[in-house]
């Protein structure tokens, strides 16, 4: 066997690639989007200025800064240009201005293949590619055709040195591999009727505002005319019920709509060394995750979901991008995963999980836990209540039932706590309500801090969080002495590394 060492090909060497003549048009929509949501808030002052309106000259401001804008994006679109050089993937933008980006092909976490609708209809495609900065993706190209995103990926993987990957690009036929996970239209509208997030909430609120002129101009002067029926006995409470059940009806549709639009046609399959998931309706996305990478493994299981038999999964890996949501944070979701199959599924991202998750012997949270939430609870419930009977008397006293639902709600958070750790994971599962079940790779475990709050330090407890790329998880309450001992246990003892290797392999994207 040959030692020579590969010839590389210098920078000088390697052309680089351009998008597609196409690719401004693609980014018109979603840029124009874009800069629209930045200048809401200039036209702001309309509102406030009445039937005067604002001043012409404002009026030039505004519009000639988003036409600036969004010609500075098109431009940055249309002079964008890529290569793979030995181990890096530069991006280069601009003429006047020139922005270079550097990617280390090792640093790569996963790569995302999104086609949006405009995209769709052009038959182009976008590419991200991710490390673990926890932002949003470093490298954007937005309008590749569907063949040059392909060689792009598999020279990616090249440098790496893994098996290239098949890249199911969005409207290719599937080829045969294993499927690990579908999501079918009654559990979608199953999953978006239990996930009644901040959007959702937004959406209806809109609704609403809408649904409130119409009764100003149609149903008031119809309630005025025909009072006295309405006023009968019970129909206050007849209206009021049939009111809260078609808003509760409207949320439940709109976020069912929401996860119909966002998974349509969802599917997991393993490629072997990576796990690809595809899904969507008008935007087709991809998302391509090495196996090798992924650190943290998230059951998502409320109360209602359990009920019907389902829960979802979360998987992240160093590349996580932050966000408030959880569906924000994790790279690949599998919405709709039956309890029957959880333990299956579990399996296959994390293949050193105990046999039985859900019968794991948890070690539960210190005792004087349960004390500082029923605190909690009770300083939450005077908060709410005592102002309402303040407000509005005997009505307003009926938000005191919320102490008793809230000492309950802190005693079963508490009873279902729990956390176990073996030679390769940490679990931890948190909640009844809202049950996550936290899978955590040790040997991706960056840091481990120990926290001991006022309330905490007087009953001689604390919380040990651990920290990995991108996310973290805390443990449930322990004694004090036991948090500070986890902060030198729980990171696991990592090999020595390898010597480099002295050549990489000269990879070129087809011209």
């Amino acid at each position: 066997m040959s030692s020579e060492p590969v010839a590389l090909a210098t920078p000088e060497e390697v052309p680089w690639k351009r998008l597609s003549a196409k690719a401004p048009l693609a980014a018109l929509v979603p840029l124009s989007a874009t800069i629209g949501r930045m200048l809401l808030g200039a036209l702001l002052p309309t509102y406030f200025a009445g039937e005067r309106g604002l001043p012409v000259v404002l009026w030039v401001i505004v519009l000639s800064i988003a036409m600036l804008l969004l010609a500075a994006g098109l431009y940055e679109v249309a002079t964008m240009s890529y290569r793979v050089v030995g181990a890096q993937l530069e991006i280069r933008s601009g003429i006047f201005t020139r922005t270079s980006r550097f990617i280390e092909a090792a640093r790569v976490q996963n790569t995302e293949v999104v086609q949006p609708f405009v995209s769709k209809l052009l038959g182009l495609v976008e590419v991200k590619v991710e490390t673990a900065s926890g932002g949003k993706a470093d490298g954007h190209l937005r309008g590749l055709t569907p063949e040059d995103a392909q060689a792009l990926i598999h020279a990616l993987q090249a440098v790496r040195r893994e098996g290239a990957a098949a890249v199911l690009l969005p409207g290719d036929a599937p080829i045969e591999e294993r499927v690990l996970s579908e999501a079918h239209l009654g559990g979608l509208l199953l999953y978006g009727a239990t996930a009644l997030g901040l959007g959702v909430l937004a959406v209806a609120l809109g609704a609403l505002h809408e649904i409130t002129e119409t009764f100003y101009k149609l149903l008031l002067p119809w309630m005025e005319a025909h009072w006295e029926a309405l006023a009968a006995p019970g129909m206050v409470w007849l209206a009021g019920t049939v009111a809260a059940l078609a808003g509760l009806f409207g949320m439940w549709l709109v976020s069912g709509a929401r996860a119909v639009l966002r998974f349509h046609g969802f599917r997991l399959v393993d490629t072997g060394t990576h796990l690809r998931a595809v899904g969507g309706l008008f935007t087709r996305r991809q998302v391509t995750v090495r196996r090798a990478r992924i650190q943290q493994v998230v059951l998502d299981e409320p109360l209602l979901r359990r009920t019907l038999g389902f829960g979802s999964v979360e998987v992240e890996t160093a590349g996580v991008r932050t966000g408030k949501e959880s569906a924000d944070r994790a790279e690949l979701l599998v919405p709709v995963v039956p309890t029957a199959r959880t333990q299956e599924l579990l399996r296959e991202f994390v293949p050193e999980l105990p046999d039985a998750i859900s019968a794991l012997p948890l070690q539960r949270a210190h005792p004087k836990a349960l004390l500082r939430a029923r605190i909690r609870a009770v300083g939450l419930s005077v908060l709410v209540a005592a102002p309402a009977t303040w407000f509005w008397g005997a009505w307003g006293a009926v938000a005191w039932l919320l102490l008793p639902a809230q000492l309950m709600g802190a005693w079963f958070d508490w009873r279902f706590q729990g956390w176990f750790v073996t030679e390769a994971l940490v679990v931890v599962r948190q909640g009844f309500w809202r049950r996550r079940t936290t899978v955590v790779q040790r040997a991706r475990i960056q840091s481990v801090r120990a926290r001991q709050g006022p309330l905490e330090r007087g009953y001689g407890i604390g919380h040990v969080r651990i920290d990995v790329a991108g996310s973290h998880v805390i443990l449930p309450s322990v004694g004090w002495a036991e948090a500070q001992s986890l902060i030198d246990m729980l990171p696991a003892r990592r090999p020595a590394r390898r010597a480099p290797h002295a050549t990489l392999p000269d990879v070129r994207l087809p011209g």
